[in-house]
């Protein structure tokens, strides 16, 4: 990438902050004769910690040496849990290898704690260990039903293999009482606990093991420092509008219904979306409330709807001011309408009166006059700065608003929607903070009627919203349009004017425009730009629209230099796949593509990004094409050798078995296609 794409970074890159090395830190307390924060323990056991650590750090990838280690450290912590625990090195160690300890173990350490149950939860090191308890307890509690629910999905129960839990009914049962017992108790403490800095976490966690969450969106798992195969999709992204739930007891669920009760009968409770240790706390529990009772959740919104989001009197403070101006006006003008109603010998006074008469009118007149601009003033004050609620001015309260687009129904949706969206989508979604919002709006839409007026009220606002660069609005509208099958062709159209696309010789610029995310310029002939993963995403979503042609045209009119530099991008390449895979793309389209690239594969499959384009393009192409690929890129396969990738797709494709018989390979690839 050229000059121009390194003077673009800067504005689309955050810089990343540099994480604290724990162990370096760790080390460092050491030498200084400090064994960590917290309670102290004896400097034998602190550097044994650290070696335990630094193992656990470079990888212990096989389980039964995995739980040899696991129950050498807890042995070493017999007797000594309590002390252990509250030191911070002690608390980390105890804290990764707890969801891998012996039943005998976990009972072990259920059974120290819970008698100072009320210190621990209030401490910075032992409540990460009352948490993780809490969790480990409820997974091994839990796990039976989820082996259940797996054998119903299976077939019928006649056919069904009995198979048991790898924890004796016991020791399940220890687990469940002490679930029941930590939940219970955060419960009766409630009160205290929701202010609290480090109890406040055991309490959104007591209710996402109550309602069987595993993740919420947006949320990371919690890196366990023991290497681990990846399985399935590690995290659930904020824009996903589905969340899973473990199977769990009604009786769990009964508890987490308590929690809402409680918190919601509060006379506080409209003031809590406004602070974030209370406000993180309401966005787990309506994600709690949501797979245990969908009338509760709908109570639940209308509460905050109604009393902390968009109260009904939420715009009288301008009204009242505007109001105690004009009572302050009328008071003057009663004043002067006395000196014109004066007393009944008025008349006597001759000439004059005349003159105080028509200067009365004329002050009469100019007052009327300065009443009718304050008005006006008064109505224009309130339609700007008290036009949106009062859940836009705080971001706590915007997060939990998010939440409640999420798990809201479609009657509770179109009320969020009208209280506090409708005629503001335009503002909010130039606001640095809100547009976030309107994404979750956009995202959380699933009906043409609400969606299509959200899109009117947007169209001519994406000059705007490109200004200010916030362009996750265009890929929310862009998605919603796919997924609702509606408004495709205006938004593509919308688009293509805010980018200075729309005039028939700009046209063929509109696909290269939305990748960079920018207006076309006169001047504008760079041929290494910057690639905005906002317009690849928008690009490859306008791919499945129903009426692709117009993108679809634009990129095969690109110069194959061009496009070979947008698939070799890490954004760019992803465009292939849309491109390879569209439902609506035609086959003559690809097959103009993968002719419009030969002379190009090799490039493409040296490159890190380009090499998966490659894969893409090369698994959409007919067997003769396929054949001249690999006839291109096997007359220089020592290149191939040259970068990993290359070497990777050398290894893939099989490219040595096609050098040395073209036949061997075709019978090769259509055995593999068969299978």
């Amino acid at each position: 990438m050229g000059e121009e794409s390194n003077d673009n970074n800067p504005p689309h890159k955050r810089q990343k902050k540099k994480r604290k090395n724990f162990l370096k830190n760790a080390k460092k307390y050491a030498k200084k004769g400090q064994m960590g924060r917290g309670t102290q323990i004896p400097q034998d056991l602190y550097d044994y910690f650290v070696q335990i650590l630094e193992s656990i750090k470079q990888g212990v990838e096989d389980p039964d040496e995995r739980q040899a280690l696991v129950n050498n450290v807890l042995e070493r912590t017999k007797g000594e849990e309590l002390n252990i625990v509250g030191n911070q090195l002690g608390c980390r160690l105890i804290e990764l290898l707890l969801p891998y300890a012996t039943p005998e173990d976990l009972e072990r350490f259920i059974e120290v704690l819970s008698p100072e149950l009320r210190r621990l939860c209030s401490d910075n090191f032992t409540s990460h260990i009352i948490e993780t308890l809490l969790r480990v307890s409820c997974d091994r509690a839990t796990e039976y039903l989820q082996i259940l629910d797996q054998l119903d999905d299976e077939g019928p129960k006649k056919k069904r293999k009995k198979t048991k839990s790898k924890y004796t009914d016991e020791h399940i049962t220890a687990c469940h009482e002490f679930t029941l017992k930590i939940s219970k108790y955060v419960l009766n403490n409630l009160e205290d606990f929701v202010w609290d800095r480090y109890a406040n976490h055991i309490l959104r966690s007591a209710l996402k093991c109550l309602s069987g969450i595993v993740l919420l969106p947006g949320e990371k798992p919690k890196q366990n420092m023991f290497k681990q195969a990846k399985e399935g999709n590690p995290s659930i992204p904020p824009h996903s509008t589905e969340m899973k739930y473990r199977v769990v007891p009604d009786e769990y669920k009964e508890i987490v219904k308590e929690f809402a009760n409680r918190l919601s009968a509060w006379p506080q409770f409209k003031d809590l979306p406004y602070k974030n240790i209370t406000s993180a706390l309401l966005q787990v529990l309506l994600y709690a409330v949501k797979n245990t009772d969908k009338n509760l959740t709908k109570s639940l919104i209308k509460k905050l709807l109604n009393e902390s989001f968009a109260p009904e009197d939420w715009v009288s403070t301008g009204d009242d001011e505007k109001k105690d101006t004009m009572d302050i006006d009328s008071e003057e003008l009663k004043e002067e309408k006395k000196v014109e109603t004066a007393p009944e010998d008025w008349d006597s006074v001759g000439n004059d009166e005349k003159i105080s008469k028509i200067h009365i009118k004329e002050l009469n007149e100019e007052k009327k006059a300065k009443i009718h601009i304050k008005e006006l003033n008064e109505e224009k004050k309130v339609e700007t700065s008290g036009s949106l609620p009062p859940v836009f001015e705080n971001e706590s309260a915007v997060r939990l608003l998010e939440a409640a687009l999420f798990v809201s129904k479609k009657k509770t949706y179109t009320q969020i929607y009208a209280r506090c969206f409708i005629h503001r989508l335009g503002r909010l979604s130039c606001m640095k903070m809100l547009n976030f919002t309107v994404q979750r709006l956009m995202d959380n839409c699933h009906i043409k009627e609400e969606f299509e007026p959200m899109f009117d009220e947007l169209a001519t606002k994406y000059d705007a919203i490109l200004a200010c660069g916030n362009t996750g609005v265009l890929v929310a509208i862009a998605k919603a349009c796919l997924r609702i099958k509606t408004k495709q062709m205006q938004f593509l159209q919308n688009l293509e004017k805010a980018l200075n696309c729309s005039e028939p010789d700009n046209q063929k610029h509109f696909a290269v425009q939305c990748l960079k995310m920018a207006p076309l310029r006169d001047n504008d002939t760079k041929k290494e730009y910057f690639i905005h993963i906002h317009g690849s995403v928008i690009l490859q979503t306008m791919l499945d629209f129903q009426r692709p042609a117009k993108v679809v045209s634009c990129l095969l009119e690109l110069p194959p230099e061009e496009l070979v530099y947008i698939l070799c991008d890490t954004k760019g390449s992803h465009v292939a796949d849309a491109f390879c895979k569209g439902q609506f793309v035609g086959a003559k389209a690809r097959d103009k593509l993968i002719w419009k690239l030969k002379g190009f594969y090799q490039t493409l499959a040296l490159s890190q990004h380009g090499s998966r384009a490659f894969e893409q393009i090369f698994e959409a192409a007919s067997m003769e094409q396929k054949i001249k690929i690999m006839s291109e890129i096997s007359d220089k396969s020592n290149l191939l050798n040259s970068t990993n990738y290359g070497r990777l797709i050398a290894a893939k494709l099989d490219v040595a078995t096609f050098k040395t018989s073209q036949k061997t390979w075709e019978n090769n690839r259509g055995t593999k296609k068969d299978e």
